[in-house]
């Protein structure tokens, strides 16, 4: 199956492709590769490679690279795209991705969001140690082929007279004088409202729930794949603002009010590099790779802020060097 990623102000329009296990990429085998690592990445619409090509993902960019250094690997995308967070990529994990036997697991992680959108999820299912077995969104659904909010405002729930332009002024003027229909539709979800909050120690306070709950997944993926011989590796990947300021202009419109403090851009990434250091688990903090290149090329999609063409290689040329650097790859 293939998908059109757009772009609406013009910034982009490509494809993707999705095999039969609903990855992004190339059919393959169940079975692993008699030679070499079979590597698998998780995370959100970063890994995924929104906006890019199939050959223009990071995770198509590592193998490449890998191969071209003599290193046997198989590469797997299993990101996705939707705003989601750590919860949802272990009960992935946990679901779909073991069952690849992967030799090395990779997880991307947004430091933008990653933490604070676990505030839009619900955890439906719990096991006995209180990880997650099944989550929701809090807010949102997808209806047919159509990403949406799950409240739908009062005047357009009804297909009949939801045609009617009589009917929408009526609510819409009693709204406006009797608050008599509040749109929930409208109001924003607690992640909406944490909007850039884990770049600024100041709001630690506000985002410190979703981080414990954050840790303690990472704590259970540690441990999943320490039980499997599987090396585990988290990247940690940062967001145009936290090296371009000027980007914040696009993050006004959404009424976003946390930003990085100066001096402290990277606040994030030392704290949970700190946290996971702690228990044990490796992460490779990409925030040094990208402030050092910021003058040689915009690595994300100005309007969108996914990483572009040269972001994507960007990562996949960090990665390689490191599991080169730590022989995770022979």
């Amino acid at each position: 199956h293939t998908c059109t990623m757009t772009n609406v102000l013009g910034e982009f329009k490509t494809t993707a492709s999705i095999n039969s296990l609903g990855v992004r990429g190339k059919e393959f085998s169940l079975e692993k590769p008699k030679d070499g690592k079979r590597i698998l990445v998780i995370g959100d619409s970063m890994t995924f490679g929104w906006g890019v090509s199939d050959s223009q993902t990071y995770s198509f960019l590592l193998a490449d690279a890998l191969h071209k250094k003599g290193k046997q690997v198989e590469v797997i995308n299993g990101g996705y795209i939707g705003g989601l967070s750590v919860d949802s990529y272990y009960v992935y994990l946990k679901k779909h991705g073991l069952a690849l036997k992967p030799d090395i697991l990779i997880l991307g992680f947004t430091v933008f969001n990653d933490i604070t959108d676990v505030a839009g999820n619900i955890w439906k299912k719990i096991d006995k140690e209180g990880l997650p077995e099944q989550i929701e969104s809090c807010c949102h659904i997808v209806d047919g082929h159509i990403f949406r909010n799950k409240i739908i405002s009062f005047k357009y729930r009804y297909p009949t007279i939801r045609e009617s332009h009589l009917f929408l002024l009526l609510i819409d003027t009693l709204q406006k004088k009797f608050n008599l229909f509040p749109d929930g539709a409208l109001l924003a979800p607690r992640g909406e409202t944490l909007l850039g909050c884990a770049l600024n120690p100041d709001c630690i306070h506000l985002f410190y729930p979703e981080e414990e709950k954050a840790y303690k997944v990472l704590r259970e993926i540690k441990r999943l794949t320490e039980e499997r011989h599987i090396q585990f590796l988290v990247v940690l990947f940062p967001v145009d603002l936290q090296m371009y300021p000027d980007a914040s202009a696009k993050y006004e419109r959404y009424g976003m009010k946390w930003y990085p403090k100066k001096g402290e851009e990277d606040f994030i990434q030392k704290r949970i590099t700190g946290v996971l250091n702690q228990n044990g688990i490796p992460v490779l903090d990409l925030y040094p790779t990208f402030a050092s290149a910021k003058d040689k090329g915009y690595p994300f999609f100005p309007i969108d802020a996914h990483f572009n063409p040269i972001g994507t290689r960007m990562v996949a040329d960090a990665i390689s060097q490191y599991m080169i650097e730590k022989k995770l790859v022979q």
